[in-house]
Protein backbone atom coordinates (compact mmCIF):
# COMPACT_ATOMS: atom_id res chain seq x y z
CA UNK A 1 0.00 0.00 0.00
CA UNK A 2 1.00 3.22 -0.59
CA UNK A 3 1.28 5.80 1.83
CA UNK A 4 -1.40 9.02 1.63
CA UNK A 5 0.78 11.92 0.45
CA UNK A 6 0.76 14.49 3.16
CA UNK A 7 1.97 17.24 1.01
CA UNK A 8 -1.18 16.56 -0.81
CA UNK A 9 -3.25 16.35 2.50
CA UNK A 10 -2.61 19.32 4.07
CA UNK A 11 -3.00 21.24 0.63
CA UNK A 12 -6.28 19.50 0.01
CA UNK A 13 -7.16 20.44 4.29
CA UNK A 14 -6.13 23.84 3.39
CA UNK A 15 -7.85 24.66 0.58
CA UNK A 16 -11.63 23.18 1.74
CA UNK A 17 -14.00 24.96 3.74
CA UNK A 18 -15.99 22.63 5.39
CA UNK A 19 -12.59 21.15 7.74
CA UNK A 20 -11.45 23.04 10.73
CA UNK A 21 -9.38 20.50 11.81
CA UNK A 22 -6.70 17.89 10.33
CA UNK A 23 -5.23 14.56 13.01
CA UNK A 24 -2.73 13.28 10.91
CA UNK A 25 -0.94 9.80 12.49
CA UNK A 26 2.20 8.99 11.41
CA UNK A 27 4.12 5.47 11.50
CA UNK A 28 7.30 6.59 13.06
CA UNK A 29 8.48 10.09 14.59
CA UNK A 30 12.39 10.18 15.03
CA UNK A 31 13.28 12.81 17.82
CA UNK A 32 17.08 13.91 17.31
CA UNK A 33 18.55 15.66 19.93
CA UNK A 34 21.88 18.19 18.92
CA UNK A 35 23.94 19.89 21.94
CA UNK A 36 26.38 22.52 20.08
CA UNK A 37 25.96 20.77 16.56
CA UNK A 38 26.79 17.53 17.95
CA UNK A 39 24.95 14.53 18.06
CA UNK A 40 23.45 14.18 21.63
CA UNK A 41 20.44 11.48 21.82
CA UNK A 42 17.83 9.87 19.35
CA UNK A 43 14.16 8.88 20.65
CA UNK A 44 11.83 6.84 17.85
CA UNK A 45 8.20 7.04 18.53
CA UNK A 46 5.60 4.54 16.72
CA UNK A 47 2.14 6.05 15.59
CA UNK A 48 3.36 9.70 16.11
CA UNK A 49 0.34 12.60 16.44
CA UNK A 50 -0.20 16.12 14.75
CA UNK A 51 -2.89 17.99 14.67
CA UNK A 52 -3.84 21.34 12.10
CA UNK A 53 -6.05 24.09 12.59
CA UNK A 54 -7.51 26.43 10.94
CA UNK A 55 -7.30 29.81 13.22
CA UNK A 56 -9.05 33.38 12.59
CA UNK A 57 -5.63 34.80 11.33
CA UNK A 58 -5.88 33.55 7.10
CA UNK A 59 -2.28 33.09 6.85
CA UNK A 60 -2.14 30.85 9.18
CA UNK A 61 -2.34 27.16 9.95
CA UNK A 62 -1.49 26.52 13.74
CA UNK A 63 0.51 23.02 14.20
CA UNK A 64 -0.24 20.91 18.05
CA UNK A 65 2.84 18.73 18.40
CA UNK A 66 1.20 16.17 20.80
CA UNK A 67 4.58 13.61 21.00
CA UNK A 68 7.60 15.40 22.29
CA UNK A 69 9.77 14.72 24.99
CA UNK A 70 8.76 17.21 27.43
CA UNK A 71 5.88 18.94 26.62
CA UNK A 72 3.04 19.38 24.14
CA UNK A 73 3.28 22.60 22.11
CA UNK A 74 1.25 25.08 19.54
CA UNK A 75 3.30 26.59 16.63
CA UNK A 76 1.80 28.46 13.79
CA UNK A 77 3.03 28.54 10.38
CA UNK A 78 2.66 30.13 7.04
CA UNK A 79 0.95 26.96 5.02
CA UNK A 80 1.17 28.75 1.76
CA UNK A 81 5.30 29.17 1.90
CA UNK A 82 5.41 25.15 4.02
CA UNK A 83 3.25 23.68 0.40
CA UNK A 84 5.52 25.22 -2.12
CA UNK A 85 8.01 23.02 -0.41
CA UNK A 86 9.78 25.88 1.32
CA UNK A 87 11.08 25.45 4.81
CA UNK A 88 9.54 27.86 6.53
CA UNK A 89 9.75 29.94 9.91
CA UNK A 90 7.25 28.37 12.93
CA UNK A 91 5.62 31.28 14.76
CA UNK A 92 4.71 31.47 18.40
CA UNK A 93 6.80 29.38 19.83
CA UNK A 94 5.93 28.94 23.41
CA UNK A 95 9.46 29.41 25.23
CA UNK A 96 11.70 28.10 26.05
CA UNK A 97 11.79 27.22 22.67
CA UNK A 98 13.21 29.43 19.60
CA UNK A 99 14.41 29.33 16.22
CA UNK A 100 11.59 27.01 14.70
CA UNK A 101 11.72 25.39 11.12
CA UNK A 102 9.08 23.30 9.51
CA UNK A 103 9.49 21.78 6.04
CA UNK A 104 6.86 19.46 4.37
CA UNK A 105 7.30 16.70 2.27
CA UNK A 106 5.80 14.69 0.22
CA UNK A 107 5.85 11.50 2.79
CA UNK A 108 7.58 13.24 5.59
CA UNK A 109 7.32 16.58 7.78
CA UNK A 110 10.17 18.57 9.65
CA UNK A 111 10.36 20.44 12.11
CA UNK A 112 13.78 22.11 13.98
CA UNK A 113 13.64 24.23 16.93
CA UNK A 114 15.83 25.47 19.95
CA UNK A 115 15.57 24.83 23.34
CA UNK A 116 16.92 27.71 25.21
CA UNK A 117 17.54 27.28 28.92
CA UNK A 118 19.25 30.13 31.51
CA UNK A 119 22.57 28.27 30.85
CA UNK A 120 23.97 28.64 27.36
CA UNK A 121 26.24 25.63 27.39
CA UNK A 122 22.71 23.31 27.69
CA UNK A 123 20.69 24.94 25.27
CA UNK A 124 19.78 21.95 22.64
CA UNK A 125 18.41 21.60 19.18
CA UNK A 126 15.81 19.29 18.44
CA UNK A 127 14.64 17.87 14.89
CA UNK A 128 11.38 15.91 14.53
CA UNK A 129 10.86 13.48 11.47
CA UNK A 130 7.60 12.39 11.01
CA UNK A 131 7.24 9.57 8.34
CA UNK A 132 4.80 7.39 6.57
CA UNK A 133 6.59 4.58 5.37
CA UNK A 134 5.48 1.95 2.22
CA UNK A 135 2.76 -0.32 3.87
CA UNK A 136 1.95 2.72 6.51
CA UNK A 137 -1.29 4.15 6.98
CA UNK A 138 -2.10 7.57 8.55
CA UNK A 139 -5.41 8.43 10.00
CA UNK A 140 -7.25 11.78 9.19
CA UNK A 141 -9.87 12.88 11.28
CA UNK A 142 -11.48 15.42 9.80
CA UNK A 143 -14.03 18.10 11.79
Amino acid sequence: MTPISILEEIQNFWESDSHSTLELTFETLEINLFNHGNPFDLHIRREAELILEKVNDSTLLQMDVVDNLVFPFLVAFDPIEALAGKTTTMQKLPRPLNHGSLCIRPHSLELEFTIEPPEKQRELRVRHVYNGKSGAVWFLNKT
